[in-house]
């Protein structure tokens, strides 16, 4: 659900969630407001990312309601989705301008909230699962 309510909240800039999905989505598909973007070049790799973390964020999600044994493969992937999230507010706050970080927004935060959440679960998921043994 948070990772939802993510979609519809100011993200970046003027945009919301999911516009800044549709950007990088067409980034994926080799567009961009100020042009073509090369593709294979290292931001189509990056924001392309974003696309498949966001992708995967679903079937991780539903494979963790719909089965009962946890595969290190599926929490790895949470984890890789993760920092694929939070690598975007590293990258800004490297950038030592205060300008590029206060264009990031709420939405951008609960989104990434939502991939901690799904880590969190993953992890005590697999500690569950190793209680019962």
């Amino acid at each position: 659900m948070v990772f939802i309510i993510s979609f519809f909240l100011p993200a970046f800039e003027d945009m919301s969630g999911f516009a800044s999905f549709a950007f990088c989505w067409d980034t994926l598909l080799g567009h961009e407001p100020f042009g073509n973007i090369r593709i294979l070049s290292g931001g189509w790799f990056y924001y392309s990312g974003f696309v498949m973390s966001n992708i995967l964020f679903v079937g991780l999600v539903a494979a963790l309601f719909l089965t009962r044994k946890i595969g290190r493969l599926r929490s790895v992937f949470s984890l890789v989705c993760f920092l694929q999230a939070l690598s975007w507010l590293v990258l800004f706050t490297i950038s030592g301008k205060p300008s590029q970080i206060t264009a990031i927004k709420v939405g951008y935060y609960v989104w990434l909230i939502a991939y901690g959440l799904l880590v969190t679960a993953y992890l005590w998921k697999m500690m569950s699962n190793k209680d019962a043994r």
